[in-house]
């Protein structure tokens, strides 16, 4: 990877990226409010199954999916893949987040003079996420770094508004879940379509739990 490519990739990665993701927990925050969570080990006791059985079984075999069909420039291909994504968020909230960064996400990289279809609006955030970082050069492999990275970092960063977490405990699970990560890209880079999807009951029900919840921090 060449140095404009890297730098495109952590620019791409990082938290300071002006599309509101930090805004959102993925249910994090009533997870913390039922006890679930209360610590550095049932933090990663949480986000270890969704990292390995979530993220890893969803987002990074579909940002596969979706990086080839931009390259070949074939919207159909982009299209389906965005439906099998949304049909696997499994509640309001997480789909709303989906299509709400997109639309976020959408402006930015117009501001960047990333060129778009016209439905371009329409799509979702690891949609258009796919597009910039085939856009911006930078392989398949190195988008999958960056996204589970922003996903673990973000969920980290909600932990500690919510827990709390300190900061010291946040750098030793990021350090930590740093070898899951490159077996989540394996994995997922080498699932094949008819195994694509998750079965992430809790994860489900957390997320479905947070509309309702009396007082909250995050949209999600």
């Amino acid at each position: 990877m060449n140095i404009q490519a890297l730098l495109s990739l952590l620019h791409l990665s990082s938290q300071g990226l002006p599309i509101g993701a930090f805004a959102y927990s993925q249910g994090l925050e009533t997870a913390v409010e039922m006890g679930w969570i209360k610590d550095e080990e049932t933090l990663q006791e949480w986000l270890s199954p969704i990292l390995s059985y979530g993220q890893a079984n969803l987002d990074i075999p579909i940002l596969k999916r979706v990086y080839q069909a931009w390259q070949d420039e074939d919207i159909r291909q982009v299209e389906y893949w965005q439906q099998v994504l949304l049909a696997n968020r499994e509640t309001a909230e997480l789909v709303q987040e989906e299509l709400k960064l997109g639309q976020t996400f959408n402006r930015l990289l117009k501001n960047l003079d990333v060129a778009l279809p016209e439905q371009a609006g329409e799509f979702s955030y690891l949609v258009l996420f796919a597009k910039a970082v085939q856009h911006f050069g930078i392989d398949i492999q190195g988008a999958s770094v960056a996204w589970l990275w922003s996903w673990l970092e973000n969920q980290v960063t909600a932990a500690c508004k919510t827990v709390p977490l300190g900061q010291t405990p946040a750098q030793t699970i990021l350090l930590s879940m740093m070898p899951d990560i490159e077996k989540a890209i394996a994995h997922g880079l080498a699932l094949e379509d008819t195994d694509i999807g998750l079965t992430l009951p809790s994860f489900a029900m957390v997320s479905a739990w947070h509309e309702t919840q009396y007082s909250r921090l995050f949209r999600s």
